[in-house]
Formats: C-alpha cells, sequence, structure tokens
C-alpha cells in the first residue's frame, strides 16, 4: 500500500463512483479545487481523505472514521511509530465514542505457532496483521442453517465441510463440489449459496442458535467488533473455483515441491493465514543412505541425458572449491555422479608444490575450473568408451572479502576464451516474491561502500533459494525412483548425507540451519544445480523432440569417443548453445 496506490484507487474506483451516482455526484463541492486525487470534500461540509500508511499522513490529523484497507499488504511498523491501526486511533481519539477504526484485509502473514493449539472454534491462529486484531476483539464468525428440515442445526461454512470426486481430470473433480453439514452429512449444493448466505447470521465467541434461531450462550467481551468469513460464503467466488485453485496449488506442490501457490491459495481465496508443511519426522541421513544404488563411480548411468555441476566457494582455514556434478534425465530424475573438492592452486612454491588454494586472494587460482570442472566428462555405463561433457555450471558468487571481485574476473576471463556459455555465476536471494532464477547486471560504481567493484558488464543468476530448496526437499522425501526422484551411488560417505540433513523449515516457512555451524554443501550444491535448470529452461523441454544436448546418448551432442579432441583444446559454441543464449 502505497501514494501511488492510494492515487490509482481514487482515480479507477472512488472518483467514478462518485460521478456516476447522481446523488453524490450533486453532493460534491462545485468548487474544483475541494476535489482532487487525494482529498474530496462535500457541500455539506464532509471531508473525505484518500492516504496511504506513513507517519506524515498519520500526523496532526484528526479523522472521525478511518478505513484501513487490504491491512495486511501495509506496513505493520509505520516509519518506526507503530501499528496503522493504533495510529489510525490515535486520530479518532477527539471524536470519543463516535470515532471508529475499520481494518479489513485478507490473511497475508504466516502462523508464528506451528504446534498451537485452538481453545475456541472461533479464534484465530497466533499470526500478525487482521487475524491479531479479530484476536483482540469479540471474534465472530458466520453461520448458515442447515436446509434439511429434519436438521436445521447452524454451522459455519467452511472449506473443510466442502467434498469432490477425485479424480484426474481436475476441472471435472472441481465441478463435482458439494457442501456437506457437519450435523446430518446432508448435500447443500452451489446454488443455495446465495440464500443460506441471506439468511446468515454472525455469532460471537461462546454463542450459539437453536434451530429455531433464538441465541444462546454467554459472548466474549470486547469493545472492538471483529469478524472473520471464510472463502466458501465469500460472495464472488464460487466453490467450483475454489476448489479448481486449490487442486492446482496442491499439484505445483507435488511436482515442484514450493508451497508458494498453496499459501497464496490459503491466504487469498480461503481467507486463513498459512501453516508451512513440515514433515513429522525430518528426514535422517541414514533413511537417505539405505537409498543408495551400485551405479559405478564418476560413471553416467543409463538414463541420464545431460549433466550440469555446482561450485560453492568454501573459505576460512580451509579455503577450497566444492564441486558436485548431478546428471539428469526424463522428468529431472537425477543421479549424484561425482563430488570432489579442490584445494591446490596451479601456483608453485620454489620445489615446484602447488600452493594452497585461495579464492579470495588469487584470480589464477580461479582458472583450475576451466580444466577441472568446465571441460570435466564421465564415462558412459555402456563401456562404450564414449564421455559426456557437462552442459552447464553454476559457481556460488559470494563469500569471504575478495570473493566477488575474484569471481567476476574469472568470468571476464571466460569470455576472453568464449566460455560464458558454460558457466553462471548465481546468488541467493530471500526476498519474498522473487522468481526462481533472474538475471541482473549488478553496478555499485556510485556505491561509496562495497566489498567487490562491479560495473554492471557481469549477469549474475538471483536464486530465490526459499523455493528452490522446497524443490530440492521434495525430491528428497520421494521414495519411489522417476520423475523428480534423487540416486545416491554407494560410494558416498555418510558426511555427504549428513549434509542434506542440515535444514529445516522454520515457523515463518523460511529453510536454516538446524545445527548452525554443520556442512550443508550438498544441499546447496543441489539447489544450485537446480538453478542449472532453471536457466536451461529445462521444464519446458519436448521429451519426445528435446533439444541435442538432452537427447539419447547415440544423438546427444555432448557424447563424444575419448580419441575425440577434447574441448578444453577447442572450445566451440554448439547451435544449442547459441540457442539458449538466444533465449
Amino acid at each position: 500500500i502505497s501514494q501511488e496506490k492510494a492515487s490509482e484507487f481514487s482515480k479507477k474506483r472512488l472518483t467514478p463512483a462518485l460521478h456516476s451516482c447522481p446523488t453524490t455526484a450533486a453532493a460534491l463541492s462545485p468548487r474544483s479545487y475541494d476535489n482532487n486525487v487525494h482529498d474530496k470534500i462535500l457541500k455539506a461540509g464532509n471531508y473525505l481523505k484518500i492516504g496511504w500508511p506513513s507517519k506524515n499522513v498519520f500526523a496532526s490529523s484528526d479523522w472521525k472514521r478511518v478505513l484501513l484497507t487490504d491491512y495486511d499488504r501495509m506496513e505493520q511498523n509505520v516509519g518506526g511509530e507503530g501499528s496503522p491501526f493504533l495510529l489510525a486511533g490515535k486520530r479518532t481519539q477527539t471524536f470519543m465514542s463516535s470515532g471508529m477504526v475499520l481494518a479489513e484485509s485478507s490473511p497475508g502473514f504466516e502462523i508464528t505457532d506451528p504446534n498451537f493449539r485452538l481453545e475456541h472454534s472461533h479464534e484465530a491462529p497466533p499470526t500478525e496483521g487482521i487475524l491479531s486484531l479479530y484476536n483482540m476483539g469479540d471474534r465472530r464468525r458466520y453461520y448458515w442453517q442447515c436446509p434439511n428440515s429434519v436438521c436445521l442445526e447452524w454451522f459455519q461454512p467452511i472449506f473443510d465441510h466442502l467434498h469432490w470426486v477425485e479424480q484426474a481430470d481436475l476441472v471435472k473433480a472441481s465441478e463435482s463440489v458439494v457442501m456437506r453439514c457437519p450435523h446430518c452429512q446432508g448435500v447443500i449444493l452451489p446454488e443455495q449459496k446465495f440464500k443460506l448466505n441471506q439468511t446468515g447470521r454472525w455469532l460471537k465467541e461462546g454463542e450459539w442458535l437453536d434451530k429455531k434461531g433464538h441465541k444462546h450462550g454467554e459472548s466474549r467481551s470486547s469493545k472492538m467488533a471483529t469478524f472473520w468469513l471464510e472463502g466458501p460464503a465469500a460472495g464472488f467466488q464460487t466453490w467450483q473455483q475454489l476448489v479448481y485453485q486449490g487442486l492446482l496449488a496442491e499439484q505445483d506442490y507435488e511436482h515442484t515441491g514450493s508451497q508458494e501457490k498453496l499459501k497464496s491459495w490459503t491466504n487469498l481465496d480461503l481467507g486463513k493465514p498459512y501453516r508451512y508443511r513440515h514433515n513429522t519426522e525430518f528426514r535422517t541421513a541414514e533413511a537417505l543412505m539405505d537409498r543408495q544404488e551400485n551405479l559405478g563411480e564418476q560413471v553416467v548411468p543409463e538414463g541420464v541425458r545431460f549433466l550440469t555441476a555446482a561450485i560453492d566457494v568454501q573459505g576460512g582455514k580451509q579455503k577450497r572449491f566444492v564441486v558436485q556434478v548431478i546428471g539428469w534425465g526424463k522428468e529431472f530424475e537425477g543421479w549424484v555422479i561425482d563430488r570432489f573438492m579442490i584445494d591446490k592452486s596451479q601456483r608453485l612454491d620454489h620445489k615446484g608444490k602447488p600452493y594452497p588454494l585461495n579464492p579470495a586472494a588469487f584470480k589464477e587460482d580461479w582458472h583450475c575450473l576451466v580444466d577441472q570442472v568446465i571441460h570435466k566428462t564421465y564415462p558412459l555405463a555402456d563401456n562404450s568408451g564414449r564421455l559426456m561433457q557437462i552442459k552447464l555450471v553454476a559457481c556460488d558468487s559470494g563469500g569471504e572479502d575478495g570473493v566477488t571481485d575474484k569471481a567476476y574476473e574469472f568470468y571476464r576471463y571466460l569470455k576472453s576464451q568464449q566460455l560464458t556459455h558454460r558457466l553462471i555465476l548465481i546468488k541467493g536471494t530471500g526476498r519474498e516474491g522473487a522468481p526462481r532464477i533472474q538475471e541482473t547486471f549488478p553496478d555499485n560504481r556510485n556505491r561509496q561502500q562495497r566489498k567487490a567493484f562491479i560495473q554492471g558488464d557481469i549477469p549474475l543468476y538471483l536464486l530465490n533459494t526459499n523455493l528452490i530448496k522446497d524443490t530440492v526437499s521434495n525430491a528428497l522425501e520421494r521414495d519411489e525412483p522417476g520423475a523428480d526422484y534423487i540416486h545416491f551411488p554407494d560410494w558416498l560417505t555418510k558426511d555427504f548425507f549428513e549434509e542434506l540433513t542440515n535444514e529445516a523449515r522454520d515457523a515463518k516457512g523460511r529453510w536454516c540451519k538446524v545445527v548452525d555451524k554443520a556442512p550443508n554443501e550438498a544441499w546447496d550444491l543441489l539447489v544450485y544445480n537446480m538453478g542449472c535448470l532453471l536457466k536451461l529452461n529445462a521444464h519446458k523441454l519436448n521429451w519426445q523432440q528435446p533439444p541435442g544436448w538432452a537427447a539419447h546418448w547415440d544423438d546427444n551432442s555432448l557424447v563424444t569417443h575419448s580419441n575425440q579432441p577434447n574441448q578444453s583444446t577447442t572450445p566451440a559454441l554448439q547451435l544449442s548453445d547459441l540457442a539458449d543464449l538466444l533465449g
């Protein structure tokens, strides 16, 4: 909610509404300066202000009534001075009991305590925003009376009471939806919704209705009247739409592991706060180790169509590159092909021994990635002697001071070698609403304080790690080989699997470490490899007619015979690579 949105609301909604009705149009002041985008004055002296949540708008003004729209999209601490609801309340204080503040919104905040138990059916879970205000009031919920003349009991029309025939066709499934009375299980059809809404009743917490509609019980005492209506009773939303959108969100969660569409559907369509899904028992290293297979060491198994690699830059006392190579098949079935470290540089001391790697200090230490990762090949498992090259490498660009500078210098070196189509620099972002992957060109030449010199000439891909980690988590939870399943070879050690189990979602749905200093490289590198898939638009592949780099081995443009020239000596740009670069 901003000044721009306030202006848009005034121009698109309010002003046309006032002028379209002869009565309200005649009531407006005829003086042109009395009516502008943010102020409307009536002949009777009434003054309507269209504002936005800011310290200046709230300050030094008295208003008899204040309406806060879409409350959960507002800043909840306006200019550091407190909640918009309390600040608005201060503006009505002069009018005493005749002053009023009204807030409306769909929920937009996560449940803060996922283990919370409701003490009353009218209570909202602990969360910020509009439902926090709701819990402060008398907590009114809407009730329908069962149309079955034998039943006539009252109940809340909530999503739990909707039923449909489960089937593969989501449209047909949603068209079968009905509501069942929780008391008699009688069927209520969608066309009955309008009449039931007309005869519905609002009840405060503690109140109940008998079959004749008489009110009983002791209501919750509060000076705030608060109301909560869930999606099935909403006037402009059909049950078919509600169920269809919910099934689509569930389908997206099954395919990607991301809960963002489920969250949006729950907030905006159901009118409820979202509780992030967690496994009742978090996966263990031992459980993942049970999935190990005899796949051969550093070999490309049958089913792999192309390879990606990811590089994590480690600092501190053990400076190194950690590399993980994944093979991908149809429907993104994955195989761990290789995992290794590079901790020796190509710089030699006076005895001819390599110096330890230091990616933050020496740009030439990055050059080893060309031969040891970008041009690395792996033998196919068919013993044909053929080799598969890596299609794309994702390299983390962050770390201790100096790493970002050296990463950018390395990318400029790759430009001189015509190899930028083989590697992308990445950076994680936890910004809510960010796309899974976004190409940016950072430029900090005008910034006074900076850790690296970046001049807008290098593409940096921002990965929404929260969303991608959902996908990785979903893949690790699959227990049957096939789409999105990850295969683990039996040469991987327990350390690798422990690295896969050191992150979990917190109460607010953000991925964070379970144990602060425990390693999680295997997990992060899976995320980076997924970033390669996003960069390649692999989710749009037509597996019936795949590009050359994702074809069967006999037709695959990245499969070569061992006696053919290595790409390290002839770095050529293939047509499929050019297509990727051109989008």
